[in-house]
Order: C-alpha cells, then structure tokens, then sequence
C-alpha cells in the first residue's frame, strides 16, 4: 500500500481549444492532491506450471485532473517450465496478459519532449498479449518473443500508449547471449 500527499505539483497543460493545436504551458498546482495505490503479487506454482499475477489498484483524490492514472493494471503470465536431454536444455514457454482500464492519459508533445496533462481523450481498456519462449543450452541463452499478437484479431484503431500515439502493432523479438566464460 501507498499513500502518498502531493503538494505544489508542477505540469504541462494543453491550453488550445482547436484539436489540431497545441498550446502547452506550465503550471504548479496549488491544491494538495492525495493518491492511494495498492499492489498485490502472488506466483502460484503447480507441477510444471507457473501464473504469477500482478494486480494494482490506483486512486487519485484532486479537484482537478492533473494527476491521470489508470484505475486497474493488471499483468498477469502463464508459463510452463521444463528441463530437457539430461537437463541439458532449459526451456520456459508462456503467455503474459497486460491490462488497463480507460483512463485520460497524459499526452505527449515530441518538442518539449514532456507530458502534458489533458482530459480530451481516453486510452486504455485493451488486453494486450505476448507470447515467449526462453531456453538455455549450457552457456547459451535463446528468446523469442512475440509481442502483442492479438492485434491483428481486433480493432487496432482502439490501441494507444499515450493520445494520437497508436501502439505498436504485432512485433517479434529475438535474442541470444552467449557466456564464454562460466
């Protein structure tokens, strides 16, 4: 758990009233805005399985909107581990579920290179899925994974990570590391 009270908070705001435009000036908020979040983690293991679970609560108290988070984040990852000839080759396999609720995100600005609090635009309320595979074989480690594959059985039109900035669609990734020296 944390409370925090946060007093004298300065920010950027969009003061343009056309949707095309930005006006983006600071500010230093003079009202104390009082936040509360809870976190909760539990892994449970059973045989070869693991789902580790990641759920945090968020609570913004303020008169205004100047401090924008999401309600509900969850993160949650359903794997299977197993060692392989001799336990020679290690191998985990899994799923992974990210989740927010919508909420007005703060927008960002590429020329000031800062976020700017807003309340014209709301992100958020997608599942988003990414499958992986880890292996180690003696001194060498392998991944692949595949990152928000459940885009393309969707409306990609609905993902964002921040306002008029969409997410990344369906992206593989690959690595390896090798150890000379063990």
């Amino acid at each position: 758990i944390q409370i925090m009270n946060l007093d004298d908070v300065l920010y950027f705001k969009d003061n343009s009233i056309k949707d095309s435009v930005q006006l983006i000036s600071p500010y230093q908020y003079n009202k104390s805005i009082k936040y509360l979040s809870f976190k909760v983690n539990k892994e449970i293991k059973f045989w070869k399985l693991g789902l580790d679970n990641t759920i945090l609560y968020q609570k913004v108290d303020q008169k205004d909107d100047i401090v924008n988070v999401p309600q509900i984040v969850t993160r949650n990852t359903l794997y299977f581990t197993n060692y392989f000839f001799e336990k020679a080759l290690y191998l985990q396999t899994g799923v992974t579920f990210n989740y927010f609720t919508k909420y007005y995100a703060n927008g960002y600005n590429p020329v000031l290179g800062e976020f700017y609090s807003q309340n014209k635009k709301e992100i958020g309320d997608f599942a988003n899925l990414d499958f992986f595979i880890n292996a180690r074989i003696r001194q060498t480690r392998i991944f692949v994974k595949a990152e928000h594959f459940n885009s393309a059985m969707s409306n990609t039109n609905t993902y964002y990570s921040a306002p008029n900035y969409p997410y990344r669609d369906f992206l593989i990734r690959f690595g390896l590391v090798w150890n000379f020296f063990q």
